[in-house]
């Protein structure tokens, strides 16, 4: 199965995002990455299998205890993520980079910000 997804961004694959060491930006690195990982048709999107959306800040963010600011180890974003809680698209995972997990782990430290 191939899933992409492409947008204005000029961001076609999650191998086109790169994550910076600090000062990680949701509108430039995490939405889009969350878009192309998360947001696709039947997932995580506006109509979604998972009843959970991801596709603003603000759906992100009211799931409790999924995103918690300043804390990417309590966050249950990054186990699933970093592998340590299951997830149903375990088997998609072999695009992601350590880029990717240690970005969205320094932006979550930073305090996840809509930035």
């Amino acid at each position: 199965m191939l899933i992409s997804a492409c947008d204005d961004s000029g961001v076609y694959s999650n191998r086109d995002i790169i994550f910076p060491e600090k000062d990680v930006s949701y509108l430039y690195h995490v939405e889009p990455f969350l878009k192309i990982t998360c947001t696709y048709a039947g997932c995580h999107g506006f109509t979604n299998a998972g009843n959970t959306r991801f596709d603003t800040y603000f759906e992100l963010m009211k799931i409790p205890g999924f995103i918690i600011p300043g804390e990417p180890n309590s966050s249950q974003f990054i186990q699933i993520l970093e592998n340590e809680t299951l997830h149903i698209t375990y088997y998609y995972r072999g695009n992601l980079t350590q880029n990717h997990k240690t970005g969205m782990r320094n932006w979550i430290s930073e305090g996840a910000k809509l930035n």
